[in-house]
């Protein structure tokens, strides 16, 4: 016997009742939060990532509206915000607790998310494991003097400069938005200037081999860069996030 998929949805609907996805994130912290004994501040940095997610995303949606890329795009679109301000043991905290989110979801709301999850844990956790290093690396190159802030690290070449209050010189040509690598050489970075809509706009930034090493082709760039008379080269100012290539096509 063959039922229609109207039919399967409606006996779903019987067994699971469908509310707001950030409605079931709040049942989920309450059953899921209440049985430790004491606040555990990890588990409660980390969840508020996941409501950011959410917020940002999935606000007012139903959690039937949930798709299998939810894992995927936390990980690649979402997260490379926060890789300076996490360190390696939190990421790898956040997607534990996205796991237990999703099994939640998937026990009381029959959705399976958690099956995409396993499927693409690995890989995605390698990919953003060499965005948080990338990005990292990258900071040295900028006249941001942050490097890192958990731990802070501070580049105090940077900060004196920034403290002197430089003249910005008029002889130097700004830049700023995604810019997607297209090719490398050594050390040079050849990228190319996203969402315009007429011609292309090419820039070279140059960094050590052996971050040009990690830097892959497709990957994006959301950074403002200047680049000086006579010179080759664009200078970056600051690196807004950095994203793997296998999300690229979905970054607005």
């Amino acid at each position: 016997m063959f039922f229609s998929k109207e039919i399967l949805q409606n006996e779903a609907s019987v067994l699971y009742e469908d509310k707001e996805v950030l409605e079931v994130l709040n049942d989920y912290y309450n059953d899921s939060f209440k049985w430790e004994d004491k606040i555990n501040t990890d588990r409660e940095h980390v969840f508020k990532i996941i409501t950011n997610y959410c917020m940002k995303f999935y606000k007012n949606s139903l959690i039937s509206a949930l798709e299998e890329d939810f894992y995927n795009k936390f990980i690649l679109l979402f997260m490379p915000s926060y890789s300076l301000s996490l360190t390696e043991q939190e990421i790898k905290l956040t997607l534990t607790e996205l796991s237990r989110f999703l099994e939640y979801i998937n026990s009381y709301h029959g959705i399976n998310l958690h099956k995409s999850y396993k499927k693409n844990y690995t890989t995605n956790l390698d990919e953003i494991t060499r965005v948080y290093y990338i990005l990292r690396k990258i900071q040295k190159y900028t006249e941001a003097p942050v490097l890192s802030f958990n731990p802070m690290i501070i580049d105090m070449n940077c900060y004196k400069k920034r403290k002197k209050h430089v003249e910005v010189s008029k002889r130097e040509m700004y830049e700023q938005g995604y810019f997607e690598i297209i090719d490398k050489i050594g050390g040079i970075i050849i990228l190319k200037k996203r969402k315009l809509k007429s011609g292309n706009t090419y820039i070279k930034i140059k960094v050590e081999s052996s971050l040009a090493s990690d830097m892959r082709c497709g990957d994006v760039i959301n950074m403002r860069i200047k680049k000086r008379f006579f010179y080759t080269t664009w200078d970056i100012i600051d690196v807004k996030d950095y994203y793997s290539s296998k999300i690229s096509k979905c970054i607005e």
